[in-house]
């Protein structure tokens, strides 16, 4: 809009105007705001546009407060210059800039919101251009004019999005490009190589993808980062040789493979080198020099390296930080090795590797470990404490998890004043040995799962945010433990021994957003304020108990952020609350295992994020069609309604709505690894300036006093670390997990594949053929159908389902013969056609003759391997060899065989003769064997017949003249 471009114009002559009239007054000594700059500042106000609810500077510009403006907020005089800042100004539309001589424009941090115009970037004096740390403001490159002369341009922290044009090489003077966290996809085009200039390259926390260009005409380039990306391919020896300055490197977070050449380690300026979770693979290489290298930071964690760690590593004299942990490392590491070769080192990891890490009988002599910060030793085959650690007074990260330590927990590990996170589990710990209160302890994270660890809660810290003590044998929760848990993230308690009522002192843990009780012995009802705290919990697992009552309706507020609900295996009955529909964020659902009598619910079809809803063995009933329902679940990649009372058909408009389940390759692609979800909202990895925002101010200056002399990036890769090396949600994130069938057995899959995708509709009353909208689901893994009535032919675009490991059709009424693309199946392990009314030959192939022939029995007109009957010429069973003449056999009578059949028709009189003549008996026998045949005979061939407001269950043949007196 032209009103618009006048405003932004008006902004800019206003700044250039006042840079003038500062310059002919700064031979005036003054800190006295001059009146005309105060009426230019209050005219620049009036004409702005800006957010004054979230402005805390130009609001406060008047007349009728402070006169001197120089006193203003964001206003300061200095020898006559106005200085000032800008904050929540908003820029709603498109403004094209012409400024003729402008050379510096610097709007970082003043929050800017809206759209950046495209005419800044084409402003040929411009030498700096820095908007960052504005989250609200959006944008994209454009194309770049010839001969521009920007040589720093900085757009990190803001929204910018799109890919990096190939016109960038246009600049040729950059030597500062800063892109980090924003949202910019797409390859990195290869006139990026073509910068020579270049010294400071930061890209991460994008989304660029495809390989990395050479970088070696940039002969300057001394920083690089393309940290947490989808870059991909390998890196070549030669793309680094002409990089003698460089001093930091920074690849990790993406999908680089292949072998890291050993020419990395010998770049001369060399300082820091990251190359963690990445997939990186194979030996690494010994190189030379090591004793002359400048190396203080190593971390290839998270790859697949493999053999012995090279002994140049440790060769590295000024390193301080070595990780090599969740790798395939083998051999023996002797610590007092480590000690005596890297006497600066703070940060080790050797975690999760095959080694085995060595510790002299009496340790005291590493005592003298200098700076040790971070010491990584889980699933290093450790047997005790390392009992060298109590001198160690500056260790704040301590993770000796997945060892072979048993016994109590020694009293000195609790007495560090500046530890942030203690990892212990999965050991043989017994016990807590002395008191744990410590004033000064900064524990924030403390993990003692899967121990053996007895008795009450303990009182840690007041200053934790997580804590982990599920798989212990904890019985008893102390009261008022609300007190000790006022900070408190996450909570997890699950498979232990306690037992009586939920304790209400939950509902007081104020910041508490993942809480975790399942598989204890909780009974009674769930109580209604922690269901009330929908609004701060992001997660609520209390399956696995004895929990009775109803599921409180209207009590999941508007404001609602659950994103996991697990009520599974209890004792709940009633309905399904209504209000549960406010949760729109919720991506698991976990009802199943209960008493809950419904029908389907079509009102929850507004949360598309749900990805995984189990309603299974419970009392619903009903068709499940929500044909009046304008929205469904689109992400749904896991149903399961087995063991209910549905009934009717499947709808296929319902099904066709369940797009997750349709396109495997790139959801596969897009969405590899688990589904999870995170509590701190924000992306998988979690930074330090992330937590400082959400948590506590206590905690806030406690970290940053220990944090003071070390970079924020320890904090960070401290959280990388415990989130992706071991799977942990330190870093927020938390594994969906549910119990399924799959290959004909229930099994719980602790961490769901996100390319995992099951269908389970088994014992329920459906009906009709099977839908043709269920073959478009091509992404499907489990598919589970039997127990029902459904009838007609087995579909032949059945082959659509390529992904298909386990289906299960049987004891349905399905007729015709089996159709060949089922062959075709190359991924499917478990198949079960059995007790339906199939026939004729089974199709040949190696998938389908793999199977016994418990998957196809039942079926009378079935032929061919795998069952014993052959087929005839025309495709149909054989008839039996007719039986011999000579057979005594069948010449003569067996008087037992026909006083048994004597027997069986006197007493099948007296049964059918009251059933002839009397009404009553008719209807009673009707109503119970057919169901007490059902129950017992499940694979009998029954269906289900209308009659008035009722449905009857009945043999299709069978005793139908019976069934038709209903």
């Amino acid at each position: 809009m032209p009103f618009q471009k006048l405003l932004f114009s008006f902004f800019i002559n206003y700044l250039c105007m006042m840079s003038i009239i500062a310059d002919i007054y700064a031979s005036i000594t003054t800190i006295q705001c001059l009146s005309h700059q105060q009426f230019m500042l209050l005219n620049m106000k009036h004409n702005l546009v800006y957010n004054p609810s979230k402005s805390t500077k130009l609001v406060h510009w008047n007349q009728s407060g402070v006169v001197d403006c120089c006193q203003w907020n964001g206003v300061s005089c200095n020898n006559g210059h106005l200085e000032f800042g800008f904050q929540q100004l908003c820029l709603f539309h498109t403004i094209i800039v012409k400024l003729k001589n402008l050379r510096h424009l610097d709007l970082s941090n003043a929050g800017f919101c809206g759209q950046i115009p495209k005419g800044i970037f084409h402003i040929q004096t411009l030498k700096t251009l820095d908007v960052s740390n504005n989250e609200d403001l959006e944008g994209s490159l454009p194309e770049f004019l010839q001969l521009g002369q920007l040589d720093t341009l900085i757009l990190s922290n803001t929204n910018f999005s799109g890919q990096l044009v190939s016109s960038i090489s246009n600049w040729k003077q950059l030597s500062t490009l800063d892109l980090s966290n924003c949202q910019f996809n797409g390859t990195l085009p290869d006139s990026l190589s073509e910068l020579t200039n270049l010294v400071h390259l930061d890209l991460s926390y994008n989304r660029f993808s495809g390989p990395i260009p050479s970088f070696n005409k940039s002969k300057n380039l001394q920083y690089l980062s393309l940290l947490q990306n989808e870059l991909a391919g390998t890196i070549l020896s030669t793309q680094w040789e002409e990089l003698s300055n460089l001093c930091i490197i920074n690849l990790g977070d993406n999908f680089f493979s292949g072998k890291i050449p050993k020419s990395l380690f010998t770049i001369p300026s060399l300082q820091e080198f990251t190359l963690s979770d990445n997939g990186f693979e194979g030996l690494l290489d010994e190189f030379q020099n090591a004793t002359a290298s400048t190396l203080e930071l190593v971390d290839l964690s998270i790859n697949k390296l493999e053999g012995p760690i090279p002994l140049s590593l440790f060769g590295l004299k000024r390193l301080s930080l070595l990780n090599l942990s969740s790798n395939k490392f083998n051999g023996t590491i002797h610590l007092d090795t480590i000690h005596k070769q890297l006497p600066y080192l703070s940060v080790l990891g050797l975690s999760n590797n095959k080694l085995s890490v060595e510790i002299t009988d009496d340790d005291s002599s590493l005592s003298s470990f200098p700076n040790l910060t971070n010491v990584l030793l889980a699933s290093c085959n450790l047997k005790k404490f390392p009992s060298f650690l109590k001198n160690q007074p500056k260790l704040f990260d301590l993770d000796l998890s997945s060892n072979l330590i048993q016994g109590p927990i020694p009293e000195w590990i609790w007495k560090f004043d500046s530890m942030v996170a203690l990892n212990l589990s999965n050991n043989l710990l017994t016990d807590l040995e002395g008191p744990l209160k410590n004033p000064n302890s900064s524990l924030m994270m403390i993990d003692l799962h899967s121990n053996q660890i007895r008795g009450s809660i303990p009182y840690f810290t007041k200053y934790a945010v997580h804590l982990d003590l599920s798989n212990n044998k904890f019985s008893f929760v102390p009261p008022h433990i609300e007190k000790y848990l006022s900070f408190m993230f996450f909570l997890s308690l699950s498979n232990n021994s306690f037992q009586g009522k939920i304790p209400e002192s939950f509902c007081n843990c104020s910041s508490i957003r993942v809480l975790d009780l399942s598989h204890n012995n909780f009974d009674g009802p769930i109580p209604k304020c922690l269901i009330a705290r929908n609004n701060t919990l992001r997660l609520l697992n209390l399956a696995g108990n004895k929990l009775s009552g109803h599921i409180y309706d209207t009590i999941f507020s508007s404001t609602c952020n659950l994103r996991y609900l697990d009520l599974n295996a209890n004792l709940l009955r009633g309905t399904i609350p209504k209000s549960l529909a406010n949760c729109r964020k919720l991506e698991v659902l976990n009802l199943g295992n209960n008493i809950l009598s419904d029908e389907f619910p079509c009102f929850l079809g507004n949360i598309t994020s749900l990805q995984v809803l189990v309603l299974r063995s419970n009392r619903l009933h009903g068709p499940i069609d929500c044909s009046h329902n304008t929205s469904h679940w689109k992400m749904l990649r896991v149903v399961d309604l087995a063991s209910n009372k549905f009934i009717g058909i499947l709808p296929g408009k319902l099904l066709q709505s369940w797009t997750a389940m349709m396109d495997d390759e790139n959801y596969a692609r897009e969405n590899g690894g688990y589904l999870f979800f995170n509590m701190y909202d924000f992306g998988h990895y979690i930074h330090f300036n992330d937590m400082l925002a959400l948590i506590n101010i206590a905690i806030v200056k406690r970290l940053a006093k220990i944090f003071a002399n070390d970079p924020p990036f320890m904090f960070d890769d401290m959280l990388n670390y415990a989130t992706k090396g071991n799977q942990l949600p330190y870093g927020g994130t938390y594994l969906d997990s549910v119990t399924v069938v799959n290959k004909g057995m229930q099994m719980k899959l602790v961490k769901i594949f996100s390319i995992f995708t099951s269908l389970d509709f088994s014992s329920n009353q459906f009906e009709g053929s099977i839908p043709e909208e269920l073959m478009s689901l091509k992404a499907l893994n489990v598919l589970n159908m039997s127990h029902n009535a459904f009838s007609g032919h087995i579909p032949s675009s059945l082959g659509n389902l390529t992904a298909l490991e386990s289906l299960d059709l049987s004891n349905n009424t399905l007729f015709g013969e089996i159709p060949t693309e089922i062959s075709s199946l190359t991924f499917l392990a478990v198949l079960n056609l059995s007790f339906n009314h199939l026939e004729g030959e089974i199709p040949t192939g190696t998938q389908i003759q793999s199977f016994d022939i418990y998957s196809f029995e039942g079926n009378e007109g079935l032929c061919g391997p795998p069952l014993t009957n052959n087929c005839g010429d025309d495709g149909v069973q054989g008839l039996p060899p007719e039986p011999s003449a000579s057979s005594e056999t069948h010449n003569s009578i067996d008087w037992n065989f026909l006083s048994a059949e004597l027997g069986f028709t006197f007493g099948i009189g007296v049964i059918i003769l009251p059933l002839i003549f009397w009404k009553k008996w008719r209807l009673w026998y009707s109503k119970h064997v057919d169901d007490l045949l059902w129950r017992i005979i499940p694979h009998l061939d029954f269906v289900y017949e209308q009659r008035g407001q009722h449905k009857y269950r009945t043999l299709r043949d069978c005793l139908s003249g019976l069934g038709s007196t209903r």
